[in-house]
């Protein structure tokens, strides 16, 4: 993927957005409450370079991606470590997922207050996991040019659920089974659950091996992986062969898909037959609408590779195993029994 603008010209960039937006511009505008520059659309082209606005709460320029295709549940936003600075640290209740954009540096984290903080080293291509309510830190390695990380996150999921900021970011409660400050936390892969990955830190996602799924499509491979403990948030990296394509399907889950490799194009369709086709590339962020059946067809003559993120809480809800189905579906529970037998409990009792 190609770095980021330096800081003069995102600043321009931001700024004539924000411009923009203020004089009608459609689907780009400010929030001042949050403090971010929100995005609007089903797609957003080049995040690398894509504009930021202040975000002086955190000491930041940021942009947010949480109102892509109406989402509602799954979070996401840009935000920036300064050249040779730092952001402010924290803690929040919700699960959070990176992807480094651009840039190295690295995050100290701790889940005791007694304890000394990790240090977890990053740069750009890594995913890394922000285990719940862990302390952390974030700070740019390089001098000389801003670092951009890509947050995943069900932030949105929470605060609608409980209606509380304090809840979220307040929270004394710790998930020690999540991570409890061990010494391999950032180091460990090993087999998880349903053919998953578990692990807290890939190193350049887009090389990472996957596995063949005819079952998703013609050429589609993907590789699964369980991290951070997250319960909502899940992650996959999907490959397309050259003149593949992942069948068309729909999910039980808001998702949004990074375009790591290659291009393509996506094909929506509503209920109704109203269709859509996007075209995308490398660097493009992608939210397929939830509720709308997608195919996603590669194109050109190098294989694509996407990073995808959902938020799979209705599923985990309802509680269907695996979080890997691609035609999302409602379980089947018409009733094969209408009223319990009581009888031979009473009977027993009698005696």
């Amino acid at each position: 993927m190609t770095d980021p603008v330096n800081g003069a010209a995102a600043d321009a960039a931001s700024a004539a957005a924000t411009s923009t937006a203020a004089a009608g511009g459609r689907g780009l505008y400010y929030d001042e409450a949050r403090q971010f520059l929100m995005a609007e659309g089903v797609i957003a082209r080049g995040i690398p370079t894509f504009p930021l606005a202040a975000r002086p709460k955190r000491n930041s320029r940021a942009a947010a991606f949480d109102a892509l295709s109406g989402n509602t549940t799954l979070g996401i936003h840009m935000s920036e470590v300064p050249p040779g600075g730092e952001k402010q640290g924290h803690r929040h209740l919700d699960e959070a997922t990176f992807y480094i954009v651009a840039g190295r540096g690295w995050s100290e984290l701790r889940q005791s207050d007694d304890l000394p903080d990790q240090r977890v080293d990053w740069q750009a291509g890594d995913v890394v996991v922000i285990p719940s309510n862990a302390w952390h830190k974030h700070y740019n390695a390089d001098p000389d040019r801003p670092a951009l990380q890509l947050a995943f996150k069900n932030t949105r999921l929470l605060r609608k659920l409980f209606h509380s900021r304090d809840f979220v970011y307040q929270n004394d409660f710790r998930f020690h089974d999540r991570y409890d400050d061990d010494a391999d936390y950032w180091t460990r892969r090993e087999p998880g659950n349903h053919g998953k990955l578990r692990v807290n830190l890939i190193s350049n996602v887009v090389a990472e091996s996957v596995t063949p799924d005819p079952s998703a499509g013609e050429g589609v491979g993907i590789a699964r992986f369980s991290m951070g403990g997250h319960r909502t948030i899940d992650h996959a990296l999907v490959e397309i062969g050259v003149g593949g394509h992942v069948r068309e399907h729909q999910h039980l889950a808001e998702e949004a898909m990074l375009i790591l490799a290659g291009s393509g194009r996506t094909e929506l369709r509503a209920a109704d037959g109203r269709e859509i086709a996007i075209d995308w590339t490398a660097g493009d962020l992608l939210a397929p609408p939830f509720g709308v059946r997608r195919k996603h067809v590669q194109k050109g003559d190098v294989p694509v590779r996407y990073l995808r993120i959902q938020n799979n809480f209705i599923e985990r809800a309802l509680g269907i195993k695996g979080n890997i189905s691609l035609d999302g579906a409602l379980p089947e529970r018409w009733p094969s029994v209408i009223e319990s037998d009581r009888s031979a409990f009473e009977s027993a009792e009698a005696g």
